[in-house]
């Protein structure tokens, strides 16, 4: 199977992709073209062109999870796809903030975007197939899930109240070598999402998307960043369970990719690779 990485926070030196604070995946299973979320823009878009795919033939786009840098593509998408279903999270129309400084900043899907596309959304809630060998799958909890989601908020009756995270999901996609884990952010954790697929689907194989180590920049540093303790932690758990092929990036985090990569087989993503499983 290839997975392209259709748009990254990264790109390599020279390279002719985009790349932009985002995540877009594309893949191919079941004879169906599969769409794991949009960026920030259209860069994905122009990056596909580059391998060749026609994001108008895509037939399934899955939203991770609701906010702006995997969402933000989405209109872009529909206005040159007219058959694609996109599936996500009921949760996903809710009114999804993130906390900065003393304000609150809208982070989630424009309302009027359901307005005009709400008929081609499937909103889902548990675990939901949509290959035989794909799934769209909640997220149990096992431990804590990264500080960064101290900061994420959702409105209601005019209250910011703390994010409950059923907004995100992972793919699953269950092949001969074992399960393919596919994330956008992980703000429920990495780890507890891992968990998760290992209770519900059997042993992975790999680890591929966003792991949100990274925390948010606030007054020039680092601010809700995991310990190095904690990334020792998932490293650790990706070791024990033999988790061989780990390709990550997009929230990761500089710091925290170098130490996965010293304790485990992480391999960093870039705009425009290809992974080959």
């Amino acid at each position: 199977m290839k997975i392209y990485t259709l748009v990254e926070n990264s790109k390599k030196a020279g390279s002719p992709f985009m790349n932009e604070h985002g995540l877009s995946l594309y893949f191919e299973c079941n004879g169906k073209r599969i769409l794991l979320d949009t960026g920030a823009s259209g860069a994905f878009i122009y990056n596909a062109t580059l391998h060749g795919i026609d994001l108008g033939k895509v037939d399934i786009c899955v939203i991770s999870h609701a906010h702006w840098d995997h969402t933000g593509g989405l209109a872009h998408f529909l206005d040159i796809n007219d058959r694609a279903r996109v599936y996500m999270k009921t949760a996903a129309k809710g009114d999804i903030y993130t906390r900065r400084m003393f304000r609150y900043e809208r982070s989630g899907i424009d309302p009027a975007f359901f307005e005009k596309y709400g008929g081609r959304i499937t909103f889902i809630d548990g675990d939901t197939p949509i290959t035989p060998d794909v799934t769209a799958a909640a997220i149990k909890t096992y431990r804590h899930p990264p500080q960064f989601t101290s900061l994420m908020y959702t409105k209601s009756d005019d209250s910011f109240v703390r994010d409950d995270l059923s907004h995100e999901l992972f793919l699953a996609v269950n092949t001969r070598d074992g399960v393919i884990v596919l994330t956008g952010c992980a703000h429920h954790g990495i780890i507890n999402i891992a968990k998760t697929a290992q209770e519900k689907f059997g042993s992975i194989y790999a680890v591929i998307g966003g792991f949100h180590l990274n925390g948010s920049r606030r007054f020039g540093l680092r601010f809700k960043k995991e310990s190095m303790h904690e990334v020792r932690t998932v490293a650790r758990f990706f070791h024990k369970n033999g988790i061989g092929k780990i390709y990550t990036g997009h929230c990761t985090g500089e710091k925290p990719l170098e130490k996965l990569q010293m304790h485990s087989r992480t391999k960093k993503m870039f705009s425009g690779d290809i992974i080959t499983l």
